[in-house]
């Protein structure tokens, strides 16, 4: 992401917004196109080198921020590797160990010094069996300059622009104390891969809302607490990408820019940033989708509905997998525990357990290393399935539990 020196932003009244950019525009696209070129120019190549080459590049361009910013960008997706045949630091210790035996160590031998820097290295090379320009390169390959770009994902221009704008907001969310998200009804996979992310990264939050007006989602930012801490700002910024997949959502966060000015930064759908996160899809697995579209094909007046209940557990949330509707108002989940370690199993059933509910049908792969006992003390049902959850079989519980 982008470090605070490269944040572009401007303020107006009680606002604070991010300056993104256009990347439909011809100068930051010729720019983006160069960036990416000179980085592939300079594979196997030191850092220092490719540093002193984006230094030339930037100097004539007045608004370096931008550039900065995109050339930081790439240098997250390149890989940096110390290159030497000896480890630096033994390297080292014996070109010390030597200088000081034989001190001085001179660049020409005169009556007095006999011991040359060319004798020298070709006699430590001979100890450690390398030759003497390994020692010379190897010596110090280890400080950030000298290390090589071995790697280097190339993206393509709308890519990197796009990413630039999203890291300017993430950015922006370094000092949030309070961020308030409103979420409509969106394809239930991204609903859950917004809730997998605020568990994932530890945000503090409290969920309200239901699943036919919406759900409202206030985090407490890394400036509430009694210190600003950088790592929970961050966290609360790689957060942001995720809620991206959602189609109508609202962000409004509070951003303290010192103590005695709180400003309010805005952020929607309609600002077209695009998420550089895996586009989580229809289905997690393949298992889910095998039993979705058998279901498809058997007679019944259940309708199938997929991830769309969402069960507010104070600190965490539940999504269950699947929900069976009746026309009689009826109504059943499923929630799947399929091929995962024991781990998870043991945080599954704590959590099914705090749920509590009994029109829920508990499908358990028999592979893991449980029985019916371990479900004993959760409502609803369980079935247990080999390698494919039987569509008959679960209605049975379907009409068995649904309330």
């Amino acid at each position: 992401m982008l470090p605070l020196d490269l944040l572009r932003y401007g303020i107006k009244e009680d606002e604070v917004f991010a300056r993104y950019v256009n990347p439909a525009n011809r100068k930051y696209r010729a720019v983006a196109r160069d960036l990416i070129g000179i980085y592939g120019a300079h594979l196997q190549k030191t850092k220092g080198t490719l540093a002193s080459t984006l230094a030339d590049y930037e100097a004539a361009d007045t608004n370096y921020h931008v550039t900065r910013g995109l050339a930081k960008l790439l240098e997250d997706r390149s890989e940096f590797t110390i290159r030497s045949p000896i480890e630096p630091e033994v390297l080292r210790e014996q070109i010390f160990a030597y200088a000081g035996k034989g001190h001085p160590v001179v660049t020409k031998a005169d009556r007095l010094h006999r011991r040359t820097r060319p004798k020298a290295l070709e006699k430590i090379a001979g100890q450690l069996d390398v030759s003497s320009e390994a020692v010379i390169e190897g010596m110090y390959a280890d400080l950030e300059e000298n290390r090589i770009l071995t790697g280097f994902a190339a993206p393509t221009v709308e890519w990197l622009l796009d990413r630039y704008n999203v890291a300017l907001a993430q950015a922006m969310l370094y000092r949030a104390s309070e961020m308030t998200i409103r979420i409509y009804r969106n394809i239930p996979t991204r609903y859950r891969l917004v809730f997998q992310f605020i568990k994932f990264f530890k945000l503090m939050h409290v969920v309200s809302g239901n699943n036919a007006d919406g759900y409202q989602i206030v985090l407490d930012g890394p400036a509430s607490m009694f210190r600003l801490s950088q790592k929970y700002g961050i966290q609360m910024a790689l957060f942001l990408p995720a809620l991206l997949h959602c189609d109508r959502w609202w962000l409004d966060a509070t951003i303290v820019m010192n103590r005695n000015d709180h400003l309010r930064f805005e952020l929607n759908d309609e600002f077209g940033l695009r998420s550089h996160y895996r586009d989580p899809g229809e289905f997690d697995s393949e298992l889910e989708r095998h039993f979705a579209t058998q279901y498809e094909k058997i007679d019944t007046e259940w309708t199938l509905e997929r991830e769309t209940d969402i069960i507010d557990l104070k600190d965490t949330v539940m999504i269950p997998d699947f929900a069976f509707s009746h026309p009689d108002g009826r109504r059943a989940l499923m929630e799947i525990v399929g091929f995962w370690t024991p781990d998870y199993l043991q945080k599954k059933l704590w959590k099914l357990k705090r749920t509590a509910m009994p029109n829920m049908i508990i499908a358990v792969s028999d592979q893991l290393n449980c029985s019916t006992e371990d479900f004993r003390d959760i409502p609803g049902e369980v079935l247990f399935f080999k390698t494919r959850i039987k569509p008959k079989e679960v209605l049975e519980k379907v009409e068995a539990c649904a309330i």
